[in-house]
């Protein structure tokens, strides 16, 4: 008899434990509800947001699709060589574009500074980017220009 009363004590104690750790069981299951009613809010606030983002992205790529049309980044062509770099909205006046030594180098620095009345924010976004000049390139012929958002390098082959 007691030994009957100590596995059936035993297997209360196993059975109940195993339903608590895979969560089946909770000890205060209005709390619970409560919780995940929370969780459910946050979820559903932050699709709200990511739905607003989306339609934003949707409306920005209609007003300028030639930006988001992606390119080749290196092209070899019969007459030229051509290197695009994604600007992801930078201007062009802040590049500085040098040839020098066989090498022509692209460097960019864009400071971001904003007071709002949630606080101050800085940012601050620095890129660089360099490329051997073949041989076959006449350079003095170099030339460089936007092309929606890509900032295109041209260098035509010597003939």
């Amino acid at each position: 008899m007691k030994k009957l009363l100590f596995t059936s004590l035993l297997a209360t104690i196993l059975v109940s434990t195993s339903v608590q750790a895979f969560g089946l069981f909770h000890g205060d299951i209005n709390q619970q509800i409560e919780y995940d009613q929370q969780r459910i809010k946050e979820y559903k606030k932050a699709i709200k947001q990511l739905e607003k983002e989306i339609k934003y992205l949707k409306s920005e790529k209609a007003k300028n699709p030639e930006l988001y049309v992606k390119k080749p980044l290196f092209e070899d062509l019969k007459d030229k060589y051509l290197y695009r770099i994604k600007l992801n909205g930078a201007k062009m006046d802040t590049l500085n574009f040098v040839i020098k030594d066989n090498t022509v180098s692209i460097s960019m620095n864009i400071k971001n500074e904003q007071k709002d009345k949630q606080g101050y924010f800085f940012s601050s976004r620095h890129f660089a980017r360099s490329f051997t000049i073949p041989a076959n390139v006449n350079q003095e012929k170099i030339t460089n220009r936007m092309d929606g958002d890509y900032f295109l390098i041209e260098m035509p082959k010597k003939k």
